[in-house]
């Protein structure tokens, strides 16, 4: 949330209880201002504050004097919770390797079946762990799906008939339903077990439970990747919205073939207009804070950096 170059009088917003609230009052002012001078003692530094002629004013200046104590990697919104306008720190989070981490579910069918079933049993625990999903019923697959049913007069009828049994298959058929099954199904209640407890026949059936067990950590997370999406240029009228974390992270059938190449084409064309949402972790200030805002939990890199490895291995 911002505020215009000359400090408004009046900002209304409805809060999650259903309310309009004025943001610009006494109240606030005081509790940023406070929020403000305790965070500068907890960073032992002086607290300037410019009051300015008016309550919108004063709010105005605690933003930029709460800006300058903080380090270049640190940025500051404002945020509102029913009617209480606060100060909330956020920094980012590095990516990975990938520009978008579709995990392909395609080598599951050249696996025997116990191995198949342990390997769909860890996708699915973590996507749900995760908050991610597949592409099925998604709203730019539906878009991609009607691009792709468009005949091409340049393609012949074996092409034809082939994009069609394609297209179905995404629809309805094979593609859909083994995406489907993963999305909702675990064969093992204990899955560690399951990993460990798998005879290896090959050297790479043993590099993908290698992959899976350093895996296990991101399948019972304190917080899930999903719970890093904070967007800190929100606008309540956007003309495009940016492209989410789920369209960023999620189970796709094939990583090569044509249905996944038309939804990164349409990812890529789409992002031009906007921008990504990447992880962040944020720190809400109050004049009860006792800490200094420090990014010491990096799960959003560790996922990273696993998804790296398996993605490349399974691809």
């Amino acid at each position: 949330m911002s505020f215009s170059p000359i400090a408004p009088q009046s900002v209304t917003r409805e809060g999650h209880d259903g309310i309009s609230h004025n943001l610009i009052t006494q109240e606030n002012y005081e509790f940023l201002r406070d929020s403000y001078s305790r965070y500068a003692g907890l960073l032992n530094a002086d607290a300037p504050h410019d009051r300015g002629k008016s309550i919108g004013e004063g709010i105005a200046n605690l933003y930029n004097e709460l800006a300058a104590l903080l380090d270049e990697t640190v940025h500051v919104n404002y945020e509102e919770r029913n009617g209480r306008l606060y100060f909330n720190l956020w920094q980012t989070h590095t990516w990975g390797e990938y520009t978008l981490y579709y995990f392909p579910v395609k080598f599951v069918e050249a696996l025997n079946p116990k191995l198949r079933r342990i390997a769909m049993s860890f996708l699915h625990h973590l996507m749900r762990a995760n908050g991610f999903s597949t592409i099925n019923d998604e709203e730019d697959t539906n878009w991609v799906f009607e691009m792709f049913s468009q005949d091409d007069d340049g393609e012949d009828r074996k092409e034809r008939a082939e994009r069609h049994r394609l297209l179905q298959s995404y629809k309805e058929g094979r593609i859909y339903k083994l995406l489907d099954r993963v999305y909702r199904k675990s064969y093992y209640k204990n899955l560690p077990e399951a990993i460990d407890k798998y005879e290896c026949r090959n050297g790479l059936e043993q590099e993908l439970i290698a992959l899976m067990r350093q895996g296990l950590e991101f399948v019972n997370p304190d917080k899930s990747i999903m719970s890093y999406a904070y967007d800190p240029w929100f606008d309540e009228e956007p003309e495009y919205y940016p492209k989410g974390l789920e369209q960023q992270i999620r189970v796709v059938y094939d990583c090569e073939d044509i249905m996944t190449e038309y939804l990164i084409d349409f990812y890529n064309s789409s992002r031009q207009e906007t921008y990504d949402i990447i992880p962040i972790t944020t720190f809400a200030l109050s004049p009860e804070t006792d800490k200094v805002f420090s990014r010491e939990d990096n799960y959003p890199e560790r996922f990273f950096r696993w998804a790296d490895k398996f993605i490349n291995f399974i691809y």
